[in-house]
């Protein structure tokens, strides 16, 4: 074999192991997008950044249908979690906090419409009050088998800093109230403003929940613990649906997480 050959086997031969080592490296950071709304309201306000307003979800609802994404219910992106399995490419699961009559209105009819499953966790102090949905609409969208319903406690409260008596009847006791009302069992706490530490997934558990959710990601890597699951907020941002692609790519979490070790390292310095 010449020089030349030689050169071109050992540049192929490099070239495998790149791509071998990258797509290594793709798999370890790769998270299932889960996806966290709040609000779905027309609103003037630029600044509102957990806002999105209703044609901006129909366009993500009608993107996600016309592409062919694989949009499951959150027992399922569980599952594939606690499992430490990849799901299909394109996978995705939608959920919603806190409760909004806004969701009622205006994401509900969407998600019928493109047959789209999704999750929603209620403060349930809040249920029937200004803004908040009632008992009937949770009800109507829990028996309806698009809308599975969730806790995000009684008051929303910041679950680090109370004392046990009170953490307990936050967790405990919105359980207990969503299953009275709704029938069904209440598997997933998704945490106030995404505060928890240990021993507030401790007491998740002994609740009888089988998984917790947070917000933005806070590690480089992907935590397979299933009481601390990350999610990607879409926010105004995401109107623009290159924006909204990105964050449906299963990588947004990881890169997001690099920028905020970033700015921690800036301010060491």
């Amino acid at each position: 074999m010449n020089r030349k050959n030689k050169i071109l086997v050992s540049c192929g031969i490099l070239l495998i192991v790149l791509s071998v080592a990258f797509k290594l490296f793709l798999d370890s950071v790769y998270r299932i997008p889960i996806l966290m709304y709040h609000s779905i309201e027309y609103t003037p306000n630029k600044k509102d950044k957990i806002t999105v307003s209703p044609d901006a979800f129909t366009r993500q609802m009608k993107f996600l249908h016309d592409r062919k994404y694989n949009v499951i219910p959150l027992e399922e992106a569980v599952s594939y979690i606690r499992e430490k399995k990849r799901p299909p490419a394109r996978t995705v699961a939608i959920t919603f906090d806190d409760g909004y009559e806004n969701n009622y209105k205006y994401a509900y009819p969407a998600l019928k419409r493109y047959h789209m499953p999704a999750t929603i966790f209620i403060i349930t102090d809040k249920v029937g009050k200004n803004d908040f949905m009632d008992w009937g609409q949770i009800n109507e969208m829990s028996a309806s088998g698009i809308i599975d319903i969730e806790s995000h406690t009684i008051s929303h409260a910041w679950l680090k800093y109370i004392d046990d008596k009170k953490l307990k009847d936050e967790l405990a006791g919105s359980k207990e109230v969503l299953e009275k009302m709704t029938g069904k069992k209440i598997k997933f706490i998704c945490y106030p403003m995404g505060g928890y530490n240990e021993h507030v997934k401790s007491m998740a558990k002994d609740a009888g929940y089988e998984a917790g959710f947070a917000t933005k990601p806070t590690r480089l890597a992907p935590s397979y613990d299933v009481y601390e699951i990350k999610r990607v907020r879409i926010s105004p941002t995401a109107d623009n649906l290159f924006v909204y692609w990105i964050k449906l790519s299963g990588y947004h979490a990881f890169f997001r997480a690099l920028h905020e070790d970033s700015k921690k390292t800036d301010i060491v310095k």
